[in-house]
């Protein structure tokens, strides 16, 4: 963004809806194929200084194609099946480490790795010239695929989500009925997607939301991974056989808003050159729900990184009423 975006502009932003017709059957389909593939949960305890207040387990479960999902949970040693906060990280970020305040709470955290991530990803490869790393690298995840809308990068994460609500629901000691889903840039459209489909999520935090009203303004920042990996196809022209951005349509999580009924908080850097402003509201203002705004206006992507975790904590006391 060259110029600065005003408050105004963004809180004006209301998109026409077009969702494609087939939307919801495309993912009933996508469940369908999921439910054959078994779970095959496996549960390995860490041991670390806190032990004594919580479990911590590395956990593992099969999502779509037979890829092992990894994350990290926590467990307060307390009484009963716990509430649960799932965390979905940014791409090309790292998960979010376990935070106290939940567990002091006895709250439950899971901590997902997205696919392709973690020790599986593919590292940059070195400049013979200067025998560092290439900078502004990335795996190319969001490349291909939306010529066969099954095999997109998206699909995979957003059945990830679903599949990881079906693990928590046979795991031990949490109250798989009892959920938040937590996501930063690209994990809140994750997020936005469990809550849209499934009756379990209770409410959502969305930090600087991404994926969502994917238009020009959005295309624009090249900074952001995922819409350098894009714009390839995107600026593709469209051939009878398919048209690049109708099949996002599946995809941007705008489509999915209307579906949320839970209790929403976002955050906004009206300086994030990652994730939009207008694309953050067009999500907002399509919302029926009660929803809140953190409003950051001279942060960026990383905004209300001092403040924010707070203001989380108090929002999931609220819904969990703690």
């Amino acid at each position: 963004m060259a110029e600065p975006i005003s408050f105004d502009e963004c809180f004006q932003t209301f998109p026409k809806l077009d969702p494609p017709l087939d939307l919801d059957t495309f993912w009933k389909d996508g469940f369908l194929a999921l439910k054959k593939i078994p779970i095959r949960e496996t549960y390995k305890t860490v041991l670390k200084g806190s032990f004594i207040w919580e479990s911590l387990n590395e956990v593992s479960f099969q999502g779509i194609g037979s890829y092992t999902i990894h994350g990290k949970l926590a467990i307060p040693r307390k009484r009963g099946d716990r509430p649960v906060v799932v965390f979905f990280h940014d791409y090309l970020e790292p998960e979010e480490e376990i935070q106290k305040g939940y567990s002091d709470l006895g709250v439950a955290q899971l901590h997902i790795n997205l696919r392709g991530h973690g020790q599986e990803m593919i590292q940059a490869p070195v400049d013979p010239n200067t025998g560092k790393r290439l900078p502004n690298w990335s795996p190319n995840y969001f490349a291909e695929g939306l010529e066969n809308k099954d095999d997109f990068y998206m699909r995979k994460l957003y059945l990830d989500v679903i599949r990881t609500i079906e693990f928590l629901r046979i795991t031990d000691g949490i109250d798989g009925d009892n959920i938040i889903l937590h996501g930063k840039s690209l994990g809140s459209a994750l997020a936005v997607f469990g809550a849209a489909y499934s009756d379990r999520i209770k409410g959502l935090i969305l930090e600087t939301p991404a994926f969502c009203y994917i238009d020009k303004d959005q295309l624009s920042l090249k900074a952001n991974h995922w819409v350098r990996e894009m714009t390839p196809t995107l600026e593709k022209r469209a051939t009878k056989k398919i048209d690049y951005k109708k099949a996002l349509a599946y995809f941007d999580s705008i489509q999915f808003a209307k579906k949320i009924h839970v209790p929403a908080l976002f955050t906004c850097g009206m300086e994030d050159q990652m994730s939009h402003p207008k694309s953050i509201f067009a999500l907002f203002n399509h919302m029926n729900c009660d929803k809140r705004m953190q409003i950051y206006p001279n942060e960026g992507n990383s905004a209300g990184k001092e403040k924010q975790p707070s203001v989380n904590l108090e929002f999931v006391k609220e819904i969990f009423q703690l």
